[in-house]
C-alpha cells in the first residue's frame, strides 16, 4: 500500500451505501463555513427545536436542517474488476447519494456542522461538506531563546511554495510541503538566521524536519550555562480564519466533545492477553488501508460493533466491522468474544482473537500498513565541547554556523546522520569547532557508528589551559 493515500470511495459502496448500524449512532462536527456547502440554507426558518440530544448543542442555538440543502453528488473512484481489490487503477466520477444518517444540521453558534448516524454515514457527509478538500495554509512558528530576550516569528505558506520574513534581525526561511493526508505530516527545510550575543557577527541554522502538525521541535542549540540557546520550531496546517486543521473537525464522546484525533504513525502495535483464550491487539492501519477497509466493511451492510467494556482503556466509539478482511488473511473467530473491528478517528484496527490469530493479523499488518513518519534525528555534544545539537532527516545535512564579525571568531558544526533500518543504529559523519565558553579551542572531522541514547567519545585532548577536554555525542529521538 502506498503512504499518504486520500479517503476517497468506491462507486459500489457509493451506490449501496445504507451505513454500518443504526444500533450505536456517531455524532460528528466540522468547523467548515455553511455558505461554501450550502448558500441557500437559511431559505427556510431554523429548526423549532434541536433534531436530538447532542453535547453540541446549547439551549438557544439556532439550527438550520442541511440535509435537503447540502449537495449529496459525491466525487468518488470506480475500480476496474474486483471491488475489494486495494491496488485497482481508480476511475474518478461522481454519484448521487441517498444519505441515510438521522440528521445534519447547521450551528450558528458554534460555526459547525453537525451530523449523526453510523460511521458510513458520518464519513459520507464529511466527503459532501468538503473538509478533506477544503483548502489551508501550513503556519510555520519560530523561537529563539537566550542569551538575551527571546525572539520569535510566525509566517504562512501554501504546500510547496517558498516563504521568508525578517524581523527584528530574526530571518526565516521555509518551504514546506503537507502530505495531504489524516497523518498531518509536514516536510520542509529550515534556515534561521539571527544576531550573536556579543557582536560576533550571526548565527544560521540550516536542517530540514519533518513535523506532525502542530508539535514543538527543538531544531538546534549551542553553548553552555547563561550563553546558551536554543532554536524551536513547528509547522501547523490551519485555515484562512486561522483555524488549526486538528482542531477543526470534533466527535462526541461519553464525556462530552473533542477533537477527532488523526492518525499519529509514530504509534506502536500493542497486544495484551485478555483471558485464557482471547489476546486483544492494536494496530494502526494509516490512511490507505483504513479507506479501503471502510468502503469494504460499508459495502457489505456490516453493523458497528460496540467495543466490549474490557477494551473501554483503549476504544469506547462504535467500530467499523472489518472481520471479513482478517478471514481472508486466515483467522477464524472461533470464541465468543472474538471480533475485528477499525475506529475510523484513530484508524486503528482492534483484534480480539486467540493468540495464534494475533500472530497471523502481525505478520499481515507488516505486510499492509503505510509508510510511517519518520521523526527528527537529534545529534547533541557534551557542553564542555561546545553543546552543539542539531535536528535533521535521515542521510541529509544539517549545519550551525556564526560568521561575519571579521575577527576570526567564526564557529561551525555540519552533520550527516543516517538511521539504518534497526531504528537504533546510526551512521554520522561530522566537523565541529570544540569551543570553551565562547572560544574556539579545536576542530574534530570524523566518521562513527552511534547507537541510539548511548553517548559517545569521539576525541579528547589537553587544551590550551592545560585541561583535559572531550568532546562527547549522542543520537536520539526528536526534543520537543
Amino acid at each position: 500500500m502506498h503512504g499518504h493515500v486520500m479517503f476517497r470511495f468506491s462507486v459500489a459502496f457509493a451506490i449501496l451505501i445504507v451505513g454500518i448500524g443504526q444500533a450505536s449512532a456517531v455524532t460528528a462536527a466540522w468547523k467548515v463555513p455553511v455558505e461554501r456547502i450550502a448558500p441557500q440554507f437559511d431559505a427556510a426558518p431554523p429548526l423549532e427545536k434541536p433534531p436530538g440530544d447532542s453535547a453540541f448543542f446549547q439551549p438557544g442555538d439556532k439550527l438550520w436542517d442541511l440535509s435537503g440543502s447540502v449537495s449529496w453528488r459525491i466525487q468518488v473512484e470506480s475500480h476496474a474488476g474486483d471491488q475489494g481489490d486495494p491496488f485497482a487503477v481508480p476511475e474518478p466520477g461522481e454519484e448521487q447519494m441517498d444519505w441515510k444518517g438521522d440528521w445534519i444540521v447547521w450551528n450558528s453558534r458554534s460555526g459547525m456542522i453537525v451530523a449523526r448516524g453510523s460511521w458510513c454515514d458520518v464519513l459520507l457527509a464529511q466527503k459532501a461538506v468538503g473538509f478533506e478538500d477544503f483548502p489551508d495554509v501550513i503556519r510555520i512558528r519560530v523561537e529563539v531563546k537566550g542569551p538575551g530576550e527571546p525572539r520569535s516569528l510566525s509566517l504562512i505558506s501554501r504546500s510547496g511554495e517558498k516563504a521568508s520574513l525578517e524581523l527584528g534581525e530574526l530571518r526565516v526561511e521555509v518551504e514546506p510541503v503537507s502530505s495531504g493526508s489524516p497523518d498531518l505530516i509536514i516536510d520542509s527545510p529550515v534556515r534561521v538566521s539571527w544576531p550573536a550575543a556579543g557582536n560576533h557577527g550571526r548565527w544560521q541554522v540550516v536542517t530540514a524536519i519533518s513535523f506532525l502538525d502542530g508539535h514543538r521541535y527543538r531544531i538546534a542549540c549551542h553553548g553552555a550555562g547563561d550563553q546558551r540557546w536554543e532554536l524551536m520550531a513547528s509547522a501547523e496546517r490551519e485555515f484562512s480564519d486561522g483555524t488549526a486543521r486538528k482542531e477543526a473537525r470534533w466527535l462526541e464522546t461519553s464525556g462530552g466533545v473533542k477533537p477527532w484525533a488523526v492518525f499519529e504513525s509514530r504509534e506502536k502495535r500493542m497486544h495484551q492477553q485478555l483471558d485464557a483464550n482471547r489476546w486483544l491487539g492494536i494496530y494502526p492501519s494509516g490512511a490507505g488501508l483504513s479507506s479501503h477497509l471502510l468502503a469494504r466493511s460499508c459495502l457489505q451492510r456490516r453493523a458497528d460493533i460496540k467495543p466490549p467494556a474490557e477494551l473501554a482503556e483503549w476504544v469506547s466509539a462504535p467500530l467499523a466491522d472489518v472481520r471479513f478482511f482478517m478471514e481472508e488473511q486466515g483467522i477464524v473467530f472461533r470464541e465468543e468474544g472474538c471480533f475485528a473491528g477499525i475506529d475510523p478517528l484513530s484508524q486503528k484496527v482492534f483484534i480480539v482473537t486467540d493468540k495464534a490469530g494475533q500472530e497471523m493479523a502481525a505478520s499481515s499488518f507488516r505486510t499492509f500498513v503505510d509508510g510511517e513518519l519518520e521523526p527528527p534525528i537529534w545529534i547533541e555534544t557534551n557542553p564542555e565541547s561546545g553543546g552543539w545539537g542539531i535536528a535533521s532527516r535521515s542521510g541529509e545535512g544539517a549545519e550551525i554556523k556564526r560568521s561575519g564579525d571579521g575577527n576570526g571568531n567564526n564557529l561551525l558544526f555540519h552533520c550527516e546522520t543516517t538511521q539504518a533500518a534497526d531504528g537504533v543504529t546510526f551512521d554520522h559523519r561530522y566537523v565541529l569547532d570544540v569551543v570553551s565558553g565562547d572560544t574556539k579551542i579545536g576542530k574534530l572531522e570524523s566518521n562513527t557508528t552511534l547507537t541510539k541514547g548511548k553517548p559517545q567519545v569521539i576525541g579528547s585532548g589537553t587544551a590550551p589551559d592545560g585541561k583535559e577536554v572531550k568532546v562527547i555525542v549522542t543520537a536520539s529521538g526528536p526534543r520537543e
